[in-house]
């Protein structure tokens, strides 16, 4: 083949490329806006709870090494743990007040309320209504039993907070082991918030792919960091020299 024929048939090659890239980021465009992500958490909302652990992939000392092994812990690194964690019921509200709550009491986000009044169960069309405060004793006791509820709910909102966050990554675990090619679990680093005629962009710059395992006799969820470098899956648009995009870390 001589040197014409050969520089033909590179520039057919390379217009076929193209024409793959194009087509793909057409059908596959890049996330411009993190809210577009199928889901994504930020590690500063995680809840400060005992079953939700962030590591690291530096290298531990043998005194963290030895811990870790005393506490029951692998040695491998990881960038997050979320164990299941133990949630509790509520303290039972006395008897006398327990037709007087207002539903949501059991969850503990809610905050606590009570029926103002009720009608006298008599049938009488006339007659008085009970007011909740016409009861000392029963003020009460509401107001002993709201102080351990106060407590309950205090140690509970975070544990609660655990399970959604345990419940969504376990959900995304079993996604990704059937749609391997499609999904897959990221670290971010860095934002981009560059605001564009054609579309603004906020998202992660930079993205670790993370390695997702449940230990099923541990009840925890795992993520590591592999071994890909991290890369940027922005498109690269034409950008003048004089324009700079703004940056953010966070």
């Amino acid at each position: 083949m001589d040197a014409e024929k050969l520089r033909g048939a590179r520039d057919k090659l390379t217009r076929v490329f193209r024409y793959l890239e194009a087509l793909n980021q057409h059908r596959n465009p890049a996330k411009r806006q993190i809210r577009e992500q199928l889901w994504h958490l930020w590690l500063h909302d995680l809840p400060d709870h005992p079953s939700v652990k962030r590591g690291g992939a530096k290298s531990r000392t043998s005194k963290v090494a030895s811990a870790e092994n005393q506490n029951g812990e692998t040695g491998a690194s990881f960038i997050l743990r979320v164990q299941r964690p133990a949630l509790t019921s509520p303290p039972t509200p006395p008897a006398e007040i327990a037709e007087w709550l207002e539903p949501g009491w059991e969850d503990p986000s809610y905050e606590i309320s009570v029926i103002e009044s009720w009608p006298e169960p008599e049938g009488q069309i006339e007659s008085p209504s009970v007011k909740f405060s016409d009861s000392t004793a029963r003020s009460a006791a509401f107001q002993r039993w709201k102080a351990l509820r106060d407590d309950w709910a205090k140690n509970e909102k975070p544990a609660r907070a655990c399970m959604k966050i345990f419940e969504t990554l376990y959900a995304l675990y079993g996604r990704i082991d059937r749609e391997a090619e499609r999904v897959e679990l990221v670290l971010g680093d860095g934002i981009l918030s560059w605001s564009r005629p054609e579309g603004g962009i906020y998202h992660p710059i930079l993205l670790q792919r993370l390695q997702s395992t449940t230990p099923f006799s541990s009840s925890a969820f795992n993520c590591s960091s592999t071994l890909r470098c991290p890369n940027s899956r922005f498109p690269k648009p034409t950008i003048p020299p004089s324009c700079t995009p703004p940056c953010s870390n966070r």
